[in-house]
């Protein structure tokens, strides 16, 4: 007897622990971006202001006493909506996922007919995260309480979070011998 194996995709509605883990993997990737380049434009300028400084026979100030903590803050907000807005829109966009949901087989696909999402489906979808945040992050939670486990932004931008599941069927057939010749 030989064992073959068929392949199917299965999808389900991506819940909320498996998108909060995703989530969490996708602000993981975006913080680390954005601080790696804060601080290098931070050194940049701290390094030009030193130049400057010292051509007017000025003291240069410390690093850490350049800049002010609440500048530091916003222009890290910057870089991260600069990071996130290409990151989110395009990921989804182009290839239905991110780094953080792919390992997972989370996929954003269209509410109507389970395909790619358009453009300015994926922008909405974007920007009705800021909503999803409002208050205590309620629009992310009511994905554990709709049917179809979508949240505020997937009702707003008419898109589902599917979880696509590989399973595997094992069939048992008998061998047949060939036929004499």
């Amino acid at each position: 007897m030989a064992i073959y194996n068929k392949s199917q995709n299965l999808t389900n509605y991506a819940g909320f622990w498996l998108r909060l883990v995703a989530d969490i993997l996708d602000s993981l990737i975006l913080t680390g971006l954005s601080w790696i380049i804060q601080i290098g434009c931070l050194r940049f300028i701290h390094v030009f202001l030193a130049l400057y400084l010292k051509g007017k026979g000025q003291s240069i100030p410390a690093y850490e006493d350049t800049f002010n903590p609440f500048f530091v803050q916003i222009f890290n907000l910057g870089i991260y909506f600069c990071l996130a807005f290409p990151y989110f829109v395009w990921g989804h966009f182009r290839w239905g996922t991110t780094l953080g949901k792919k390992p997972l087989n989370i996929y954003v696909v269209n509410e109507s007919d389970l395909g790619s999402l358009k453009l300015n489906q994926s922008i909405i979808r974007f920007f009705s995260y800021g909503l999803s945040y409002l208050p205590f992050c309620a629009g992310f939670l009511m994905t554990a309480f709709q049917p179809k486990k979508q949240g505020l932004h997937d009702l707003i931008a008419k898109t589902l979070s599917i979880h696509k599941v590989e399973r595997t069927n094992n069939t048992i057939c008998e061998e047949v011998e060939p036929p004499p010749v």
